[in-house]
């Protein structure tokens, strides 16, 4: 997918993009022409409230367990049951799901995500 060049309407020279979301910060290099407008990802825009399931695992490595209790704020021995039996450690919206489908898939957590999530 190529990405949107942004032209100045101005000088009509490419425009240097930074985006922090939601705001798009365009400026021009030649003429200095800057706009500002906002730019929003369907993730964004998700109101859907997603869960994060535990696969079980009859034995979970140690980092897993010290992983599971900083995320849930669980002891480590509740953090272990919950890697050995399976069960919820999320209820979020798409945005915080994603960053934490992230964090689990470095620490090679197995998991699922209730309704299907697209991102």
């Amino acid at each position: 997918m190529e990405e949107n060049k942004y032209i100045c309407p101005e000088c009509g020279s490419e425009m240097m993009a930074v985006y922090e979301k939601p705001a798009l910060n365009l400026t021009c290099p030649k003429c200095g022409c800057k706009i500002a407008t906002t730019k929003w990802e369907d993730i964004d825009l998700d109101d859907t409230t997603y869960k994060i399931f535990l696969k079980p695992n009859r034995s979970p490595g140690t980092e897993s367990i010290k992983f599971i209790s900083k995320i849930t704020g669980l002891n480590y021995i509740n953090s272990r049951k919950l890697l050995e039996n399976g069960g919820l450690i999320s209820e979020e919206k798409a945005v915080e799901i994603k960053k934490q489908k992230i964090d689990l898939d470095l620490n090679n957590i197995k998991y699922t995500i209730e309704p299907m999530f697209p991102y």
